[in-house]
């Protein structure tokens, strides 16, 4: 049994740190052919996808001492710390040096990148080259780290850690579900669908928030509404409060979130994990839709968009549906950004930029584009509507009925509806 059977999943990055044990307890069968072991580990990603665990596993499989490096000291006392911690550690070879969280070893940021806690580290990591000191170090915001300090050399394998992908979220629910009593009720496709998946250490919390929910409800078991209301307060930010779902504006809500939905449903089946006309936070926003793990195409991640407006101005009268700003500025940042990374309206707009530090009259060229394939994009958007109004109508009507739908539930839709086809 390895220590790494304690992370799920990332199993790419376990084969490589597990391989760099085996160098550690094997060194001679890779001396034998000229290979050295790599000078320095870094692991980086975003917070909570559970670097530090995998530090600390790497320790366990390599089966040496450890001495563990972390900012809970003032500058000055910090810097000696690192010097004495790297003195042990030579002094004790073969063993691990962990650097947990080293972009916080100093408060600079990416233009000032000469804080003396990373020269005393980057002083340090030279004195043990080529010992039998391995340092690992785990960091959140790479940038914020000095390239002298991360470059080959001090830092040979740089792993980039991401947020779990969709079948990895699975398998870490279904783990930290296996403790606790579950309901037959949960269905775990429409979970796994419902969480956008930021890190393994939220992906925990929600799921003991259910249980907190169910305990608080003197339930036996959690239940799939336990989960369901975990996920929407932790992760979309819903109130409890619930409105009138008679009144004229939340009806103008189902369709608004009615059209996102089914624009996205059509272009790519199964994209949307998850739906509701809920309040989101403490303003006025309501609905919102979640998109699983698809990579859309740059002109129906437009029409996607902009189908909540489209949607609404079917069915009222009034020529501009009210509450689409966001919307409309992120289609057109969609729009803008394959402006200039693809020169669509001349090469020579293409910038690695924004359009604000452009010219005048290049900058009216880019809007006037925008403009321009908005309005293409809407003609598109307002036909797969159409072609598919049984869909919208009926993905109002049960948002509006039982305020959020799950993946199963909007399969279920679009599977009793004659879905239109739209041009690609």
């Amino acid at each position: 049994m390895s220590a790494f059977d304690k992370v799920i999943g990332y199993e790419p990055i376990k084969e490589e740190l597990i391989q760099i044990c085996d160098m550690i307890h094997n060194r001679e069968a890779y001396e034998r052919l000229g290979a050295r072991m790599p000078q320095g580990i870094l692991l980086h990603g975003a917070p909570g996808v559970g670097k530090t665990l995998m530090a600390r596993c790497f320790v366990e499989e390599s089966g040496l001492e450890s001495y563990v490096l972390r900012r809970n000291r003032g500058s000055g006392d910090f810097i000696k710390h690192i010097a004495d911690t790297f003195e042990k550690a030579r002094e004790n070879q073969p063993c691990v040096v962990v650097m947990d969280d080293m972009d916080k070893f100093a408060n600079e940021d990416s233009s000032h990148q000469d804080a003396e806690e990373y020269v005393a580290v980057q002083a340090c990591i030279d004195e043990v080259r080529d010992s039998g000191v391995t340092v690992i170090a785990t960091v959140n915001d790479i940038d914020k780290l000095p390239g002298s300090l991360v470059r080959t050399g001090r830092f040979d394998r740089k792993i980039l850690v991401s947020r779990p992908a969709e079948d990895e979220a699975e398998a870490i629910i279904t783990h930290y579900l296996s403790d606790k009593p579950v309901d037959s009720s949960v269905n775990m496709e429409d979970l796994t669908k419902m969480i956008r998946y930021r890190s393994c250490a939220e992906l925990e919390t929600i799921l003991n928030e259910s249980a907190i929910s169910a305990a608080s409800a003197r339930k036996e078991r959690i239940e799939m509404d336990d989960l369901l209301k975990a996920v929407l307060r932790l992760q979309y930010g819903t109130t409890e409060a619930v409105r009138d779902r008679s009144d004229e504006k939340m009806r103008k809500v189902a369709l608004h979130e009615a059209g996102h939905l089914v624009a996205a449903e059509v272009l790519y089946e199964g994209s949307i994990g998850l739906a509701s006309i809920r309040p989101v936070g403490y303003g006025d926003g309501c609905g919102f839709v979640n998109r699983c793990s698809v990579i859309y195409r740059r002109p129906h991640m437009v029409m996607v968009y902009l189908a909540g407006k489209a949607a609404v101005e079917m069915y009222y009268s009034e020529a501009v549906a009210s509450g689409c700003g966001e919307d409309l500025e992120n289609a057109a940042e969609v729009i803008e950004e394959g402006i200039m990374e693809s020169g669509t309206l001349g090469l020579h707009l293409i910038s690695s930029g924004r359009s604000s530090s452009m010219p005048d009259v290049y900058r009216a060229q880019i809007r006037a584009g925008i403009a321009s394939e908005m309005e293409k994009l809407m003609l598109q958007t307002r036909e797969l509507l159409l072609n598919n109004r049984e869909f919208l109508e009926k993905a109002a009507e049960q948002l509006l009925k039982k305020e959020t739908l799950l993946y199963s539930e909007i399969r279920a839709i679009r599977e009793s509806c004659a879905t239109g086809d739209v041009a690609r």
